[in-house]
């Protein structure tokens, strides 16, 4: 099992670990920052360094419990041996933004529309989220509902991480009127959850990198929507 250094700090840029096994396609390593892809969000790319070298991490996925860096060659490397890891922080800090707006963008269309979050992509330019039960928005709906997130996130919230067990993480979070059916997913033997919370405003369960505090934002601008079957939007947004 890889440490997710990023569940307790989104701010790591580097660290030093050391590599316990090698794949075809990468290395894994006893500790890691990089966010491996999931949960609607892309993988950390960067570099890894050593005494003789350096190496650039392509991509990060998780595969049995370990995060699997991606590299174009493995050559010179081995088991054992120490090494930094460095996260390309510019598309990482692009990331963290995108993932905290998107957790306000889908508390509000749940508070004002009644609609929830089906699904969710983050990219650097453009992201978007499906959402249920939805008709289509004219553009001057769309208008106002970016107005009014971007008060919300001009509202300088406060966004924290905290550790739940599962039992006790699934009621604070039924009380919180949060989507609790799909914790059910998650398998029984994670007994804990790692709960984002922006101020008083919003509580999920997620693995992913958020800022800590939505004025870092900046501010979002729903672009469209695309209707992706009965009462399902697609919404897209980016940031400025």
């Amino acid at each position: 099992m890889t440490e997710r250094l990023y569940l307790k700090d989104c701010y790591i840029r580097d660290f030093e670990a050391t590599i316990v096994e090698i794949t075809s396609h990468g290395v894994a390593l006893d500790r890691s920052a990089f966010f491996p892809e999931g949960g609607g969000q892309l993988g950390d790319r960067g570099t890894l360094k050593w005494e003789e070298g350096e190496l650039k991490v392509i991509n990060t996925r998780q595969l049995q419990g370990k995060i699997i860096h991606e590299l174009d060659i493995v050559e010179g490397l081995r088991v054992g041996m120490q090494i930094k890891g460095e996260i390309e922080w510019t598309r990482r800090y692009q990331l963290m933004r995108s993932h905290t707006a998107q957790h306000l963008i889908s508390r509000y269309f749940q508070l004002h529309l009644q609609a929830e979050t089906v699904s969710n992509q983050l990219k650097i330019e453009i992201n978007r989220l499906d959402l249920s039960p939805l008709s289509k928005l004219s553009s001057d709906e769309l208008n106002t509902i970016t107005i009014q997130i971007n008060a919300l996130i001009s509202t300088n919230m406060p966004v924290t991480i905290s550790f739940l067990q599962r039992d006790e993480a699934i009621k604070f979070l039924e009380e919180k009127e949060y989507q609790t059916q799909y914790l059910d997913m998650v398998p029984k033997s994670v007994q804990e959850f790692r709960i984002i919370s922006i101020n008083e405003y919003d509580w999920a369960a997620c693995a992913g990198t958020h800022v800590q505090n939505t004025s870092e934002i900046g501010q979002v601008f729903l672009e469209k929507t695309v209707n992706k079957g009965k009462q399902r939007e697609r919404v897209y947004y980016s940031l400025t």
